[in-house]
This record gives structure tokens, C-alpha cells and sequence, in this order.
């Protein structure tokens, strides 16, 4: 048995005697068997993922778990917890924990856990980065870190993309970046050759011989401080760089004044006191040039008086002070090289060389043996503190190149303020000047005249500044808020990130707004694209993605091809916002934008499925859907049915609030419906109750039978063979006609809503869990009622004088010989005298299969094309062979763990190939159940053999089961005794043909 856990490897971890609530954990794990209760052995083989290792689970038993609560102590029972001793920490599983209906409620500062009904079981408190349910009984080191961070995904560039966003290193430390950071990778050669340093480094040649130093890192420190031109924007004179003499990581302080004693005082002291907070390291001795003894030296008294040693160069001797001198050399180089290459004005020199000390601490050098001043640093405070890590290397993921163009949310838009000033600009147009963290940069607003800080911001690196300062505006205003929102956080923010310990640069400006583009024209800079603002936009040029200029006819639409929608590029995506010409699919390989799809609905022109908008995923996001006035029409008509069908009644929500009734949500889902050939018929819209709000609810309550797949196929082959009608009906708002058996209150949809008013259901609708009980029992009465019965095992299937009615929720199939008709029509009418139902015709598709018949050779074929179109975009990669599903070559367990995103992704393929499997293409099922063995850590040989199944089914999509070509029934199976070269477990299969056709 594998489980997903945790993973600490620390020894001597200061949380091992703690319980620490934990999301990623598939089950409760206790280190301390005197903790466990009722303790039996485990099964054979139970072992737990810790990383790369696995810790074995030596036996299970219950725990009690001591918490604060609301009202005091409080006892967790956990059952089921896994006793491994050689984990370093005891884990809650909050999966498991969510499964009891117990949530985390993070919205408030102590996090807790909670019922249902809002009451407190559980207050968290967190310790070393980790969110405690039971906090160890004993202290430990004051060193706080933060662990087992989240990691962003590797940013892949070219070497000179790289030099650029490290500040212009050397190319000795382009060629050890990647071995010593985390989140690189670089495509291509790693040399580079660079216009901006040949310009900005030009030095001197010196020797000189390195000191001894035997002190830990931040104990032995060496200052120097560097005059810059007065006149900056923040009003920055000069500089004062402190750098560890151990590992060469560099802190930055700045001077508005004219560095007097007491500013250098003042500084000093929180540079002291910020060391020993933080990293309980004590500065001892300071290196510094001759001015401090001989001139200001109230400083060196204040040094004595804290007991610090000072070690002062030579009069105008500066090679002595070796350490601060070369340090702030390389740092004004970096600097210097960065605002060339960036074309930013001197005024931005503080945050230039701020970013040049942030850039300097990330990149590898010589005198560190090529490792970064950040992972020596780290490392080894984290040593002296006691605490056992690894190699702490930066993440480089979030550097970008310096002074590139950056577009973001202002910050009314970002808060939702001036909701209904529709035409403000909602994003500035910027350059990055530096970084705060990990998440969070310094952006300058040329127009604003300052400098921001902001997390949620696009960029484009291939864009500088071009000097010119005015009228920097955007006409991204045309955007919803969802939509810039999602547009930044999908583009620039995939996946997971977290924020590395980021505690060398101060800043006291912490505004947060951003800007973005308008109608441009472009020329070009080293290489790199020169934005030139106009200052009145120019008119808007025709899309290019026109389809044609004139009047597209029948014959235009009928020959577009099934492409793909391709994903628009995120500046094409940015400087079409607010129009219709943004891409949506593709014919003959030109562009299909919003306006056209318009002027072919105006036409009667049905597009294909390819060539259709995304749907609109919330009510939010639909006012510039550009089906607008289609889905609005669609919710209009689906509330008048309602209406007609008087599922609700209005009430007071005071009285309802005042006896405590729950009061469930709703939400608008839209779909489109479409035609067998995949065209447009109509846009949809359905109101859906949030019945997964819904309290005391068990599947006891709600089970509802469906139609089997095997018993549809079963029916096809009887109705393949004896030549049987077939005809289909859909039930319109099936579940609204059975009636609601107990209390239930919602809130009003979005957009027709009334203050102070709720409604009451009266009716089984969508999304309440008892619904679909509700339609079967309704429906089976029905046809009871008028003398059909039940076939016994089969719920969803009824027959009277031969007759047969079988139904998968609203969807109704009436099965009779010719000779029955009368019958057949008795029936039917009497179901339509009702219920509101549409349809009559031959059955066509059923559960998404094609149902294709030939009277005359008396067999039916089911086929999955469609849906085997739909699914091959799961594939990654298409040059798998894939003439067979599956290859000769055994598949192994991944050694390491597969990342969430992996698992989910070929969940996802495993998932859709299943369906496909069981229900008309039995040529997959034994692949396809191979691969669902690694569905919890697959590896790249299981994605890659995934699509191969994918490729091959994508290869054969016109194959189709056929039924109805034979005689009786034929049963047959067989089983491998031992096949499992993993666990030795022998496999087994069955096939059953009805009529010449596999049923199951």
C-alpha cells in the first residue's frame, strides 16, 4: 500500500513531538507509539512516500490529540493513524479530516479548524512554517525558517536572457547558475556577449591577499560607503553596503542625509539588531575604511560599547578593507550595466542598485567556490542554529529581465473600487526596477512619476523603455476584472508560489498600482523592442483575423475545418482587450474572432463547435461574452419555465434567517447545444442550487439508479436483432416535476435578484442532492401507474406488452415492434400529457454515443467519435507510437514523486479513457487498466504510454461496436496466474457477446 504524505528531512526537527495539520496527506501518521491506542500490526508491505524514500508503517492504532478550542482544551480522536518512528513529525491528514465535515477556516489570524456549522473545534498556531494542531511540549532554537516551501516550476530561457535578469554576470557564473540555484534551466549555449557590460565594466587590476576568517557567517562584516549624484527621485545621497566576509552576501542601507555619525549609528544598530533577531547571530567585527576611527568617531564608540571590534584600514589605503571594497566594485558594475541595458533615467539609481545587490547575493562567483552568497549564507546560519538542511540554493523562477515592461491591475480595480466608472483605466503601464521577493516587484509608473510594489503583474521582456515619459495610459479599461485578474494569474503565476526569505533591502514606498498598453508602434534597441507611446491613439486597424471581407455563404461554413482552438498569445491577448477581434479558432489556418461569429449567427449561420467562444464559467463573466444577448435570452426562458412550473415561491428572509433555516446558493451554469454534426442550435442556461452546501445530507438519502452500460448495450443488441422501433424523448426540466419532500430556502439568482427576499423550493431542483431520487421515484411511478413493471436488477428499465421504456435521467427511450405501435403510442402520449417533453425521433445519441443503424442487415453500431475527438487534446505528445495500444515493455512505479499537477493530468487521461472502455471500445480495457495502477505517481513513461492508448483510440475513432450480427449468447473468460511481476496478484477477464456483439 502507497500513501501520499508530508515530507521532512531534518533530523533533530524541532516539531517531532508535535501534530501537525498537514493537506497533502492521504492518512494520519504518529511517530510515538505511546501515544497510539488499541495498536494492531499493519498489512504487508504498508509503507509512506517521504520524498524520494519510503518510511514504513510499522502498525495502526487511535490517537488523541490535545487542541485549544473556543472553549478551552479540546480532544481530536483520530482512528486509523499510522505509527511510523522514523518520521520526524506527527501529521493530522486534513483529507481525512474534510471527509468528517470538518473545515479549515484560514480567513482569520489564529487559523482553525471548524464544523459545518461554523462552531470552532480546533485554533492552529504556527511554528517554523508549519500550522500546529498540538504544539510540542519543549522549546527550540529561536532560528526561524521556513520549510518544504513550495517551488515554482523552472523558467527555461536563453543565456543572455539569464544575463540580463542576474544583472550581467560574468560568463563563468551564467555556466554554474544552473547547478547552484533552484527554478533554472538554460536553452542553448551558456556564453554571451553583452553591448551593455563592455560598456559599464572597465577596472583596475589588483592583487591583494585574502584574509583569514575563522568567524561564522554575519559575524565578521566589512562596510564601505559609495557617494552617488544627488537628485533621485526618493531623494537618496549616498549608499553604505555591509557585506559577510564568510559567504559575501551583501545588506544595503541608504542615506538621505549627509551621512552624519547618527545616521550611521542608527543604521548600524538595526542592522545588529535585525541579525540577532532573525538569525541569532551576533556581529563581532567590523572591517571599515579609515573614516570612521578618524572622523566620525562617536561610531567607534558606539561599536566598543556593544562590544564589537573594529578593524580600519590604512589612511587612503582601500585595498586593506578588500572585503566591502570589491563587493560594492562588482555591485556599482552590475548596476551600472543594468540601467544601460534598460534605458532607465539616473534619477532610479537607489532601486537600480538595490536590484544590483539583490541580483549580486543570487549569482554564483569564483571566491565561493561558484555557489551564490544566499545559499552560503543560509546554510550556514541554519548550521549554527542547530537545524540540519540541506544546501539552501535562491529560487531564480520570478527574475525577469531588468527594466523590462510590465502591465498589472491599478489598485481601485485590484480592490474593486469605482465599480461603475467603466471607462478608467484599470491597468498602468510600467518597468521593473527590482524586487521585493519572490512574488513581489518594484514596478516604475513613468506617468505616476513613482515607484510600486505589486505582486499581480504581466511582463513582457522583450520590451525597454524609450525615454518618453508622457501620456503612458492603456486601453485595457474594456476588460472585465475576472478577466484581467485570471489573465495575470494564469500567464506570469502558474502554479503554486511561495516567498523565499527576503530580509537584506528595506523600502519605505510601498504603494501598489500598476499600468498597461495602448495602440503602439515599435522600434528596436540592442536587440530588444522599443515601446513609442502615441499620445492620442491612433484609429483602430481592421482585425487581421478577419475570415473574409464580404458575405460568407453556406458553403463557406460548411467546409470549415474541426480545428482546435489555439491559446492567443498574452500580448495579443492584452492589446486586443475591449475589442471583438480576439482570436477564438482557426479556418484554413486564419483567425475567427468574436465580431464574425456575430455576423454568422446574424446570417443563420451555424458555427461548429471549434469556432465557439469559451462558455462563460460564472454569471459574472457573461455581460462581455460576445453570446450575450444569447445566453441572457436562454435565462429568461428557463425562468418562465420555471415560473410555469412554480417551483418556488417568494418569501421574507427575516423570518427564514430568524428560525435558523439554512439558505442554500445558486449559480447560473451555461452550456452550448448543439447539433449531431457539432453545430450551434441554441446557447443554454440553467440555474443550479449549491447542493453541496447542504447539511445532515447522506448518500443513503440520495442514491439514485441510472442506467447500467451494459444494460443499454444489452437492450441495442435485442433491439438490433429483432428489429425493434427506437424512438427518443427528453423530459424538459425533468427534476422540476417531482415535488420537494422537505423545507429547503435559496438565495435569488444573480441578476434578478430582490432585497430581503428568499425563495422557498418547491420543487426538485437541479443541484439539490434528493433530486435525482426525486425523478426516479416520480417518473417510476408514472409509468406504473399506467401497467408497466419493473425488470428486476434493472431500476431504470420497464416493459408492458411488450413495450419497453428504458431512461437515464431525462433522457427516455421507447423500444416496441412495428405491430405494438398503438400500444407504444398510448404510452408515450400519456408521458407527454404530463411532462413537457421534445424529441419523437429515431434514437440518434445516447450518453454522448453515436447510435448508428442499418434496418435491412438488422445491426446497430455504437461509436464514441465525438468523444474521442474531444479527449485526444488530453495528448502531450504526439510522436508516441501508437499502432497497437499498448507496448510489450513492462511498466514500472515511479521511483520519486510525481508533482500535482502531473497526477492530475494523467488522471484526467486515465479517467476519459475508462469511460471509453467500458463503454464501446473493449480494445483498450487491458491497457487502459495496466495504467490505472500508477494513478497516484505516474511517471513520464506512464503519461507518454497514456497517450499512446489516447493516440491509438484517436488513430481508430471510426471504429464502432457492432451488435446484432449473430446468434445467442456466448460467455467466455480466462486468467494469468501471477502476472503481476510487482506484487505476484493474478489477473482475470470476462467477455459476454449478445447477438454477436460484446455487452459486457
Amino acid at each position: 500500500m502507497m500513501k501520499a504524505a508530508f515530507n521532512a528531512s531534518n533530523q533533530g526537527y524541532p516539531l517531532k513531538d508535535a501534530f501537525i495539520l498537514d493537506s497533502g496527506s492521504t492518512t494520519h501518521i504518529c511517530n510515538n507509539l505511546s501515544r497510539l491506542e488499541d495498536v494492531r500490526p499493519p498489512a504487508m508491505g504498508d509503507y509512506i512516500w517521504a520524498g524520494n524514500s519510503r518510511v514504513w508503517i510499522q502498525g495502526y492504532g487511535a490517537v488523541k490529540v490535545t487542541a485549544e478550542g473556543a472553549q478551552g482544551k479540546q480532544i481530536l480522536h483520530l482512528s486509523n493513524v499510522a505509527w511510523c518512528p522514523d518520521f520526524l513529525c506527527s501529521l493530522v491528514s486534513f483529507r481525512l479530516l474534510r471527509r468528517q465535515g470538518i473545515w479549515w477556516d484560514n480567513r482569520g489570524d489564529p487559523t482553525s479548524l471548524r464544523r459545518w456549522d461554523g462552531s470552532t473545534i480546533a485554533t492552529l498556531s504556527e511554528h517554523y512554517g508549519q500550522w500546529v494542531i498540538e504544539p510540542p511540549t519543549t522549546s527550540t532554537s529561536a532560528f526561524h525558517v521556513r520549510m518544504n516551501r513550495a517551488k515554482r516550476s523552472p523558467q527555461k530561457a536563453t543565456a543572455i536572457l539569464w544575463h540580463k535578469r542576474l544583472g550581467h554576470p560574468g560568463p563563468s557564473a551564467i555556466e554554474h547558475l544552473v547547478q547552484q540555484s533552484e527554478g533554472v534551466r538554460i536553452k542553448g549555449i551558456t556564453t554571451v556577449e553583452c553591448d551593455a557590460c563592455g560598456r559599464s565594466k572597465s577596472k583596475r587590476q589588483i592583487r591583494r591577499t585574502p584574509r583569514l576568517n575563522d568567524e561564522g557567517p554575519g559575524e565578521r562584516v566589512a562596510i564601505d560607503f559609495h557617494e552617488y549624484e544627488d537628485g533621485s527621485f526618493t531623494k537618496e545621497k549616498s549608499q553604505m553596503l555591509i557585506t559577510c566576509r564568510r559567504s559575501r552576501y551583501t545588506w544595503d542601507f541608504y542615506f538621505k542625509d549627509n551621512r552624519p555619525a547618527r545616521s550611521i549609528i542608527r543604521l548600524l544598530g538595526l542592522f545588529v539588531q535585525f541579525m540577532k533577531k532573525q538569525f541569532n547571530i551576533t556581529v563581532k567585527v567590523i572591517e571599515t575604511d579609515n573614516e570612521i576611527v578618524t572622523v566620525k568617531q562617536e561610531v567607534e564608540k558606539w561599536c566598543t560599547s556593544l562590544s564589537i571590534k573594529l578593524e580600519p584600514s590604512a589612511p587612503d589605503t582601500q585595498a586593506q578593507n578588500g572585503g566591502a571594497e570589491r563587493s560594492g566594485g562588482v555591485i556599482k558594475e552590475k548596476a551600472r550595466a543594468i540601467r544601460l541595458d534598460a534605458n532607465l533615467p539616473w534619477e532610479l539609481w537607489p532601486e537600480t542598485t538595490r536590484a544590483a545587490v539583490y541580483l549580486y547575493n543570487r549569482t554564483p562567483n569564483y571566491p565561493n567556490n561558484w555557489k551564490t552568497p544566499y545559499e552560503i549564507f543560509y546554510t550556514h546560519a541554519a548550521a549554527m542554529n542547530g537545524i540540519v538542511t540541506g544546501p539552501r540554493k535562491p529560487n531564480q523562477a520570478h527574475l525577469k529581465a531588468y527594466g523590462c515592461k510590465a502591465f498589472a491591475m491599478t489598485d481601485d480595480t485590484h480592490r474593486g473600487k469605482s465599480r461603475l466608472q467603466r471607462l478608467d483605466p484599470k491597468a498602468w503601464i510600467g518597468y521593473l526596477v527590482g524586487y521585493q521577493s519572490t512574488n513581489i516587484y518594484r514596478i516604475w509608473i513613468p506617468s505616476m512619476a513613482k515607484v510600486i510594489s505589486t505582486r499581480d503583474v504581466v511582463f513582457d521582456e522583450e520590451t525597454i523603455f524609450n525615454g518618453k515619459t508622457e501620456d503612458l495610459m492603456d486601453n485595457l479599461m474594456h476588460n472585465t476584472l475576472e478577466e484581467i485578474a485570471t489573465w495575470v494569474r494564469t500567464v506570469e503565476l502558474p502554479g503554486t508560489q511561495s516567498q523565499q526569505a527576503e530580509t537584506e533591502t528595506f523600502y519605505e514606498d510601498d504603494t501598489t498600482q500598476e499600468e498597461s498598453p495602448r495602440t503602439q508602434k515599435t522600434r528596436y534597441h540592442q536587440g530588444r523592442k522599443v515601446v513609442e507611446a502615441y499620445l492620442t491613439p491612433p484609429p483602430t486597424p481592421p482585425p487581421v483575423a478577419l475570415l473574409v471581407q464580404g458575405e460568407v455563404n453556406n458553403e463557406d461554413m460548411t467546409n470549415m475545418s474541426n480545428q482546435s482552438t489555439s491559446m492567443t498569445s498574452p500580448w495579443a491577448a492584452a492589446f486586443m482587450a475591449g475589442t471583438e477581434s480576439g482570436h477564438i479558432g482557426q479556418h484554413e489556418g486564419k483567425s475567427i474572432d468574436k465580431a464574425q461569429v456575430k455576423r454568422l449567427l446574424s446570417k443563420g449561420i451555424k458555427p461548429h463547435r471549434n469556432q465557439l467562444p469559451p462558455l462563460p464559467t460564472a454569471y459574472s463573466k457573461l455581460e462581455d461574452h460576445p453570446l450575450y444577448e444569447m445566453f441572457k435570452e436562454a435565462e429568461k426562458t428557463h425562468l418562465r419555465s420555471h415560473q410555469q412550473m412554480k417551483s418556488w415561491t417568494e418569501v421574507q428572509a427575516s423570518p427564514v434567517k430568524r428560525a435558523g433555516h439554512q439558505i442554500l446558493d445558486c449559480m447560473w451554469v451555461y452550456t452550448y447545444k448543439l447539433d449531431k454534426h457539432h453545430r450551434l442550435i441554441k446557447c443554454k442556461a440553467r440555474l443550479v442550487v449549491r447542493g453541496d452546501q447542504q447539511r445532515n445530507i447522506t448518500s443513503q438519502d440520495t442514491y439514485a439508479a441510472t442506467l447500467a452500460g451494459r444494460s443499454f448495450r444489452m437492450l441495442m443488441a435485442i433491439a438490433a436483432k429483432y428489429d425493434l422501433e427506437l424512438k427518443q424523448y427528453d423530459v424538459t426540466n425533468a427534476f422540476v416535476h417531482a415535488a420537494i419532500d422537505r423545507e429547503i430556502y435559496m438565495r435569488m439568482p444573480k441578476g434578478y435578484q430582490k432585497p430581503g427576499t428568499l425563495l422557498k423550493v418547491q420543487k426538485a431542483l437541479y443541484g439539490l442532492r434528493i433530486s435525482p431520487l426525486l425523478w426516479q421515484k416520480e417518473f417510476t411511478a408514472t409509468l406504473a401507474s399506467i401497467g408497466f413493471q419493473q425488470i428486476p436488477q434493472e431500476p431504470c428499465c420497464m416493459i408492458k406488452d411488450g413495450v419497453i421504456i428504458f431512461f437515464y435521467v431525462d433522457d427516455i427511450i421507447v423500444a416496441y415492434r412495428s405491430k405494438q405501435e398503438s400500444e407504444a403510442m398510448k404510452a408515450i402520449n400519456w408521458i407527454q400529457e404530463k411532462y413537457a417533453c421534445t424529441g419523437g425521433d429515431n434514437l440518434q445519441w445516447f450518453l454522448g454515443v453515436e447510435v448508428m443503424r442499418n434496418r435491412k442487415q438488422k445491426t446497430i453500431q455504437l461509436s464514441q467519435a465525438a468523444y474521442v475527438d474531444k479527449i485526444s487534446q488530453l495528448i502531450n505528445h504526439q510522436n508516441v507510437r501508437h499502432d497497437t495500444p499498448m507496448s510489450g515493455i513492462e511498466l514500472r512505479p515511479r521511483e520519486g514523486l510525481a508533482a500535482p499537477a502531473e497526477v492530475n493530468k494523467y488522471q484526467r487521461k486515465i479517467g476519459s479513457l475508462l469511460f471509453a472502455a467500458v463503454t464501446t471500445r473493449p480494445d483498450i480495457a487491458f491497457a487502459t487498466s495496466r495504467l490505472a495502477r500508477f494513478l497516484i505517481n505516474p511517471s513520464t513513461e506512464h503519461q507518454d504510454a497514456a497517450d499512446r492508448v489516447l493516440l491509438y483510440l484517436k488513430k481508430t475513432e471510426s471504429l464502432a461496436l457492432e451488435l446484432g450480427r449473430g446468434d445467442g449468447l456466448e460467455v467466455a473468460s480466462d486468467a494469468s496466474f501471477a502476472d503481476n511481476t510487482l506484487d505476484r496478484k493474478s489477473s482475470q477477464g470476462y467477455a459476454i457477446k449478445l447477438f454477436g456483439g460484446l455487452i459486457a
